[in-house]
């Protein structure tokens, strides 16, 4: 029984750890693995954010993903300078994650591109109430490059950590099969 009590306290550091490194991860690919887009009037960039959100649900689960995802893109907005943002990407990166999490064993590959979908759709509602439909028009053309390219990425992040031998949903913790 002693050994039990002893174990619990580390699975559950061990958690808090993934969490928090995997939001880390979001947060930083976000801010320094992007390009900006001269596509678009705004201030849009393509980056690499994305994969790491489809990582974090393969790793984590739908809701540990989304979790994680919500929390580091949105500090990714903080720190970029782009507050209007926040609310926003919190709940549609938190649902990319989520989504994907929720499919990933289904239908793997497809996953991150049905979830990612949520990502254009979601900035263009927002930016709708924010700005009117013509002008959230404009910025879609950034947001579907950015779904495309973060797609893909998501979709040999999933190779990748497969050959690396981590274990889909591995409850928190990188777990090797």
């Amino acid at each position: 029984m002693k050994k039990e009590e002893k174990r619990y306290p580390d699975e559950k550091v061990r958690r808090l750890t993934a969490y928090g490194l995997l939001a880390a991860i979001v947060t930083v690919l976000t801010l320094f693995v992007s390009v900006p887009l001269p596509i678009s009037s705004e201030a849009a960039y393509l980056n690499a954010g994305d994969a790491a959100v489809y990582a974090s649900a393969y790793v984590l689960g739908p809701v540990g993903g989304a979790v994680v995802s919500a929390a580091g893109s949105a500090l990714a907005d903080v720190l970029h300078g782009g507050m209007i943002y926040v609310p926003a990407t919190f709940v549609i990166k938190g649902l990319m994650a989520l989504v994907c999490g929720l499919l990933l064993k289904r239908l793997r590959g497809a996953a991150p591109f049905i979830a990612g979908i949520i990502m254009p759709a979601g900035y263009f509602a927002y930016e709708c109430l924010l700005y009117g439909s013509a002008a959230a028009l404009a910025g879609v053309w950034g947001n579907l490059v950015q779904y495309a390219f973060g797609s893909a990425a998501g979709l040999l992040i999933f190779s990748a950590l497969k050959r690396a031998g981590v274990v889909m949903f591995g409850k928190g913790r990188l777990s090797r099969e």
